[in-house]
């Protein structure tokens, strides 16, 4: 019977432990609400500060052009999501301090918003140790990629109907309807010198939340035809600082092209000086529509070419005003060109010019610091004799030099600084 009885006996025992072992924790949790609370308030307030000085750090390392590491991505959300859960919490905690009779708690709701806090408590301390293992290695080692890159070209500062499409231009891209944009125009008009202002422009955007303000903006200059995809693509793995295998497929680049730009919160793709449609699918660039705060800009002297990539607007950029060509026109060649005797025969080789800003552009650099009137009588015949504008006008206005420097004992035909001009940034 005294086996019997011990037996027993240390089964209860054991068996008060376990239930002591699981109701004591509760208990306190119950008893000790409000300080436990306030510990856990304390320590999120902590992981908060210790979430904005990482991702201080992210922002800054992202504005130089490095890439941020996918763990360190996943970790910031996490704390983000648990700094939600915490907050809808704050309704249940407030309603558990309070007291059902005088002096009695809550002691069920108590139970369970203290078993929702340990939750959280648990999280935080894993997130904290994470955190804390990063170090200072918040970034993709030997990777670095300027957010928009600096493009050289003449500046559109001063002149009136440009700026006005530079804004515009601005103002669609900042427009969540707006996702592929095209810009339409005879060659030389000034599409790819809007374009790269626009380009240029974007480097001034410093806010991290701005619309303007894209992961990453990729300039291609596409191939006269027939369409070479590779080629496309090429400009395109350079700029991402991509490694792929440039005998693989256009399809296995395309691919590595997608998975890259996904990877970005925003990007914009400017396909500058297309003459044939481009399926966006085969190059690899994501539909803007299905990646949000995306765009893609495609410049081109076709509005049916922008019909067929499927443009949501078009923006038709005009040949400029005779008012607007003449300031254009003094601005390139300078003082010279108002002199009394000048300014008459200037104007006329002004409005020669048809209002395109690459034929008044160098044109009036190749007259500038001629001082001489039968310089520019010469001139205004060479380019009164020359042909209209056909498709190519960079042969055109190449022309028009060569018969203004025919008058002129051929000093301008060779000349370095004129073919920059004229093959440069132009169009």
């Amino acid at each position: 019977m005294d086996i019997l009885i011990n037996a027993v006996g240390g089964i209860v025992v054991e068996v008060g432990k376990f239930v002591c072992k699981c109701i004591y924790p509760k208990i306190e949790n119950i008893v000790r609400f409000s300080s436990k609370i306030e510990n856990l308030r304390e320590e999120m307030e902590k992981l908060t500060k210790f979430r904005d000085e990482i991702n201080g750090k992210v922002v800054k390392d992202v504005g130089e052009g490095y890439k941020t590491k996918p763990d360190v991505i996943k970790w910031i959300k996490n704390v983000c999501e648990l700094e939600d859960e915490w907050e809808t919490m704050q309704q249940s905690i407030a309603a558990a301090k309070t007291f059902a009779y005088k002096c009695c708690p809550k002691w069920s709701l108590r139970s369970q918003v203290s078993t929702q806090a340990q939750k959280i408590q648990d999280q935080l301390f894993r997130l904290k140790q994470v955190g804390e293992s990063f170090e200072s290695n918040l970034m993709v080692e030997n990777y670095q990629m300027k957010r928009v890159e600096f493009i050289a070209g003449p500046s559109v500062e001063g002149q009136s109907a440009a700026t006005r499409n530079l804004n515009e231009i601005l103002r669609l891209l900042e427009d969540d309807k707006v996702c592929i944009i095209g810009v339409v125009g005879p060659g030389g008009v000034g599409k790819t010198t809007l374009v790269k202002n626009l380009n240029n422009e974007l480097l001034k955007i410093n806010v991290s939340n701005s619309k303007l303000s894209f992961g990453v903006v990729v300039w291609v200059t596409v191939p006269k035809p027939p369409i070479d995809i590779k080629k496309i693509q090429a400009q395109i793995v350079s700029r991402l600082n991509l490694k792929v295998d440039s005998e693989g497929s256009e399809v296995s680049i395309a691919s590595k092209i997608l998975e890259r730009l996904n990877q970005e919160k925003s990007f914009l793709v400017i396909l500058d000086d297309v003459w044939d449609a481009i399926n966006l699918d085969h190059v690899g660039v994501p539909q803007p529509k299905a990646h949000t705060g995306s765009k893609v800009i495609i410049t081109s002297r076709f509005g049916d070419v922008c019909k067929k990539m499927k443009t949501d607007i078009e923006m038709n950029i005009s040949t400029l005003k005779e008012d607007e060509s003449w300031q254009l026109f003094i601005k390139t060649a300078g003082d010279v060109a108002n002199r009394e005797n000048i300014q008459p025969i200037a104007r006329d080789i002004a409005r020669e010019c048809g209002g395109l800003p690459l034929a008044i552009t160098v044109i009036g650099a190749c007259m500038s610091g001629k001082n001489r009137v039968e310089e520019w009588v010469d001139a205004l015949d060479s380019l009164r004799m020359s042909e209209p504008y056909d498709k190519d006008v960079i042969d055109e206005v190449y022309k028009m030099i060569s018969y203004i420097a025919g008058g002129q004992r051929g000093s301008l035909v060779n000349s370095t600084h004129t073919k920059k001009l004229i093959t440069g940034e132009s169009q």
